[in-house]
Order: structure tokens, then sequence, then C-alpha cells
């Protein structure tokens, strides 16, 4: 683990320590998207669960000066999500739910973690979220707008 322990703390203080995976096989799996290529081993991550815990993470990351990325499901293949060395991965997995469906508006409220395939599904018939990448089953909308 390349950040210091106070941060670390404060990071399990605001996500639970069950959201701050710690041993390196884990943190190995957030050390590329799809795009094998390149890879970097991140100082830490961090899977918060709401938005303000997003603010907290994010905010105790800047007062200790350290870099972050976020992280969608990490199936771009761009490099995108790629850890900057000694920084923090925010993963934004944990965050799914569909805020709201406007099918009259042409509109769909929801957190980034949701998938593109779960947009289509909450939509329904006669109605689908443009994008169709081969990956839809897996990747996020929050990947969507962050690469695209």
């Amino acid at each position: 683990m390349s950040v210091s322990e106070e941060l670390l703390s404060e990071l399990q203080a605001i996500c639970g320590t069950e959201h701050v995976p710690t041993h390196r096989h884990q943190l190995r799996t957030y050390e590329s998207d799809g795009l094998l290529q390149y890879a970097q081993i991140p100082g830490a991550v961090v899977l918060p669960g709401t938005g303000e815990e997003v603010r907290r993470v994010v905010a105790a990351c800047h007062r200790s000066a350290t870099p972050f990325v976020a992280r969608g499901s990490g199936s771009g293949l761009s490099g995108g999500a790629m850890p900057v060395k000694d920084g923090v991965v925010i993963s934004l997995s944990r965050l799914r739910r569909i805020l709201e469906v406007d099918l009259p508006n042409q509109r769909v409220v929801v957190e980034p973690g949701v998938t593109n395939i779960a947009v289509s599904e909450a939509v329904g018939p006669g109605h689908f979220y443009p994008p169709d990448p081969s990956s839809q089953i897996v990747c996020s909308i929050g990947g969507n707008v962050a690469e695209n």
C-alpha cells in the first residue's frame, strides 16, 4: 500500500473497511481497464456506496494531496481508468440505482455504476440507450460519460 496510513484509515471510516480492499491480489483487480497493455497497481482502492461518500473520499484525497481516478466497470479499452502511481482508485461500481425513468421526456436519471443493459431494461420495449458496445452487460453509464 503506497498511500498514507492516515488516508487509508479515513477512507475506511468513510466507506467501511469492507469497501477498502487492502490485499495486493485485490488491488491488482484495479491495475488496468480492458486495455491490458498498461498496468499500475493503485496505492489504494475505495468503493463508496453513496454520492456523499464519493464527495468525502474526494475531499480526503484532496486534503492529503493524493491523486485519484474514478473508475466505472473497467471495461474501456483506452486506459481511461488507469490508476495513478501511489494514487487512489475510486470505484463507482456500488452506485447502481436507477433514480428516475421519464419516458415521455426520454430521460433516465441513474447513478454512475448502472450498466448500459440495465438502462435498456428499465426503459422497456420500444426504448433503448443508444450506445451499444459489446460490453453493454458490464460497462457502466459513468464510464460511458467519462470515456465518450
